[in-house]
């Protein structure tokens, strides 16, 4: 959870706010499954896709870091790496 809020400490309402969302998320996801609209297998497939961006987001964050990347070079690479319109 606290990795999806960005931060250690939540607010009381932004607390309440991050779990309405997720349980919409969760309830989109419900519908989707039981309407045969997605497959256990097309979720791996989006989990493995994910982890994947995830790793090369987290090898350019540390670029950046490490002042091996400007800010300008880090956002072009993010930008690549996520197309416009991809739901992950």
């Amino acid at each position: 959870m606290n990795r999806l809020a960005g931060k250690r400490h939540l607010g009381f309402y932004e607390l309440l706010q991050l779990l309405i969302d997720e349980q919409g998320s969760t309830e989109t996801l419900i519908q989707q499954v039981t309407s045969g609209r997605v497959t256990a297998r097309d979720l791996q497939i989006k989990n493995k896709k994910y982890e994947e961006l995830q790793q090369r987001i987290t090898a350019l964050t540390a670029e950046y870091n490490d002042g091996t990347r400007t800010l300008e070079q880090f956002l072009r690479a993010v930008a690549y790496l996520v197309p416009e319109g991809e739901n992950y």
